[in-house]
């Protein structure tokens, strides 16, 4: 439940109130006048208050406190859940959308929808009270993708060629996707599923608690990126980008699967030749 500042300033949002409009300031007063009279009157319910108790709210600040990355929205949308059906919500949509390999390069609205769409008619099956609720999920799973791509240090600290940063860079200032956090991503993924490699580029691995090793050494379709670039090469910022990709994939491989930074010096050798 909202405190009255909480509810005013929703509120305000939601008809996109300007208290500096001085030609608008006796209107607005009657707004804000109006929001106090709302919150007293309609929104508080007065059985919920009688049922607050210490531990619950003290559960639900916590959670609260676990949705500081999130847009105000969508934190109220969430503990609104959290406090009528004891879900947590957030946890759910992020566990289906770890499903699609290709999320962090998502950076339009059909694709953001379209997902969306997906998750609903997986959650709706046990979530029975997400019924009309596909904006918020629309709008929940577009602020999943703000977060997971935040730039983190790598984008400081990663310098390949002056043409890959390049590419790094504007295609996070264009696109708001983050290639490096995808690279190492989809490295990750190929390194737990042995069974996608292609069987040229197995080794036999002389560990016991895996049957194979990957010969990153091989010349070609390194890391399956034939497959993969044919799913993504319609979108603008990779097209005529498929070294580059390679590249980054070799340096997640390398750098925090294998250890090999000798054969990282030479393969970028290679390449920037």
């Amino acid at each position: 439940m909202l405190t009255l500042e909480e509810y005013i300033a929703k509120r305000k949002k939601e008809d996109l109130i300007n208290e500096f409009d001085i030609a608008s300031k006796a209107q607005n007063m009657q707004t804000c006048i109006n929001y106090i009279f709302e919150y007293f009157n309609q929104y508080l319910d007065e059985s919920k208050l009688d049922e607050k108790t210490v531990l619950n709210e003290e559960r639900l600040e916590k959670y609260k406190n676990s949705l500081r990355h999130y847009e105000s929205d969508i934190q109220d949308w969430l503990m609104e859940i959290y406090d009528d059906y004891d879900k947590q919500l957030n946890r759910s949509i992020v566990s289906f959308l770890k499903k699609d390999d290709l999320f962090y390069l998502y950076n339009t609205e059909q694709e953001f929808r379209s997902i969306s769409y997906d998750c609903y008619a997986q959650l709706i099956k046990k979530n029975p009270f997400l019924k009309g609720q596909t904006e918020m999920l629309f709008l929940f799973i577009k602020d999943q993708h703000r977060i997971q791509s935040e730039p983190n240090i790598d984008f400081q600290n990663i310098y390949i060629s002056e043409k890959v940063e390049e590419w790094i860079h504007k295609t996070w200032n264009k696109y708001q996707v983050n290639i490096l956090a995808f690279a190492s991503d989809y490295a990750s993924r190929f390194f737990e599923n042995e069974e996608t490699w292609d069987s040229k580029h197995r080794i036999k691995s002389k560990d016991g608690w895996r049957k194979y090793e990957y010969d990153y050494k091989q010349k070609n379709n390194l890391f399956n990126i034939n497959s993969l670039f044919r799913r993504i090469s319609n979108k603008t910022y990779i097209k005529g980008k498929k070294q580059y990709l390679e590249t980054l994939l070799m340096y997640y491989w390398i750098h925090e699967i294998d250890g090999d930074k000798a054969y990282w010096q030479e393969y970028i050798n290679k390449v920037l030749d």
